[in-house]
């Protein structure tokens, strides 16, 4: 099986284990290019002091709720889209892609507005010192200018995914990687009569980058190479349209923007321990985004699997889709978790040779990989209910994960208990697994109940 040619998987019929790694497959590779912008940055800024590696840390709870708003919409997306095709509702597919850009433009607009109004008062809230402030200001305001480009990449993606097609993303961040690669060294630290621009340059370098990746996808769109065209003249604004893609995909949204609050608080938290802590608890979420690619990518292709087989009501399809994504995910991620706690030094000089660093980050990557598992569980859960069109369940899940147990969780283990870092930590892992079995047993109880439905 060539996991990545062009041909596209028989979704709602073929075999289920080769279908979500012909899925997967493309997508674990546009979600290691696309971890990979945050960690060119971090690597080059890290060389440049520790005050921009510790800038660039505090601008990732904003970077992520972008991405929490944009990946949202596209799950709605991909599910809704997803569904339609399954039915062989192609016309209405197209129609709600074009529905799918409105609401981009929309978001654009909005986050422009907010963001530039509250930017400065959410980095003091996060605790830490003016001149790190001032770098990460710096940083995420151009990063705001170019932020119309992040949605509608994210939407167009979310429309391909729904078809199936994987690749076309895939090749679109590969490119946008590549010039930035190229453009980071050259904007942060100056070439020849290109003068130093240090982290203000990083943000240059994303922003053009991902928007040669955009061009790619739209001439992909505008040569007609794909089922699911977007509707320009013909165009029919539809409430009900909307409002489908809204259902799974406002849910979903919440879903990460409550991650991105979290991981406000819980950096609050980490700075109460130094700047230190603050640039290593940066550096090892970075690393660990790597080791959860694959269950990143599984659950994309799982939303695109369900969403399908939804359509043609074959929910016995999508509980075997569930099963074999946590089974291929869990031995998977055990690999992964031993080798992040067996070398967790190596990793983190990667990106600092500070020793107190490397230290606090260390003591990271032997604990949180412990709970991968549980993470793979839970997102392929959340995945199979967005793909049906159920988006309050997930959304559940992550209030419970999150601020149910996690940060009361951490709040106690570090101050409370006296664990300090350490504690925070550990709340991850816990959380994570009282989750995966919550998670589980409410999954098994809506697919029975779609099965007898039918």
């Amino acid at each position: 099986m060539n996991i990545f040619s062009k041909q596209k998987p028989d979704i709602t019929n073929g075999n289920i284990k080769k279908t979500l790694i012909k899925l997967s497959a493309p997508i674990i590779v546009a979600m290691l290019l696309h971890t990979a912008f945050n960690i060119i940055d971090a690597i080059f800024l890290g060389r440049l002091s520790s005050d921009a590696l510790a800038a660039i840390t505090i601008t990732f709870p904003i970077i992520f709720f972008i991405i929490a708003i944009g990946s949202g919409v596209r799950i709605g997306a991909t599910s809704f889209i997803a569904r339609l095709i399954g039915a062989k509702k192609i016309d209405e597919a197209r129609q709600a892609a074009s529905h799918s850009i409105l609401i981009a433009i929309i978001l654009t607009i909005t986050s422009v507005i907010i963001g530039f109004l509250f930017i400065e008062d959410i980095f003091i809230l996060m605790g830490a010192d003016a001149n790190i402030i001032t770098l990460a200001t710096d940083y995420i305001h151009i990063i705001f200018y170019g932020i119309v480009v992040m949605y509608l990449s994210f939407i167009l993606n979310g429309i391909l995914h729904g078809e199936g097609d994987m690749r076309t993303p895939m090749k679109g961040m590969m490119l946008a990687v590549i010039i930035n690669i190229i453009l980071d060294p050259i904007l942060i630290f100056g070439l020849g009569p290109v003068p130093s621009l240090g982290i203000q340059g990083a943000a240059l370098a994303t922003i053009f980058s991902r928007t040669i990746g955009l061009i790619y996808i739209i001439n992909h769109f505008v040569k007609r190479k794909n089922i699911v065209t977007p509707v320009v003249r013909g165009f029919i604004y539809t409430p009900k349209t909307l409002k489908n893609i809204i259902r799974v995909g406002l849910p979903a949204s919440l879903v990460n923007v409550s991650m991105s609050f979290s991981f406000i608080i819980v950096t609050s938290f980490v700075a109460a321990f130094g700047a230190e802590a603050i640039a290593a608890f940066g550096a090892a979420v970075r690393i660990e985004m790597i080791g959860a690619l694959p269950s990143m990518a599984m659950a994309s292709a799982i939303v695109t699997m369900a969403g399908q087989n939804a359509g043609v009501k074959k929910y016995c399809r999508v509980e075997d889709t569930v099963k074999s994504a946590i089974k291929m995910l869990s031995i998977f991620m055990i690999i992964v978790a031993a080798i992040l706690i067996a070398f967790p030094e190596m990793f983190m000089r990667l990106f600092t040779e500070d020793p107190e660093v490397i230290s606090i980050g260390a003591t990271y990557l032997r604990i949180v990989p412990l709970g991968f598992i549980f993470v793979a569980i839970g997102s392929s859960i959340t995945s199979a209910f967005q793909g049906i069109g159920k988006g309050i369940p997930p959304l559940i899940f992550q209030i419970t994960r999150l601020f149910i147990v996690g940060i009361p969780l951490a709040y106690y283990l570090a101050f409370i208990a006296g664990w300090g870092v350490k504690g925070i930590w550990w709340s991850f892992v816990i959380a994570s697994l009282v989750t995966a079995i919550i998670a589980t047993i409410w999954f098994w109880k809506e697919i029975k109940g779609k099965e007898k439905e039918k």
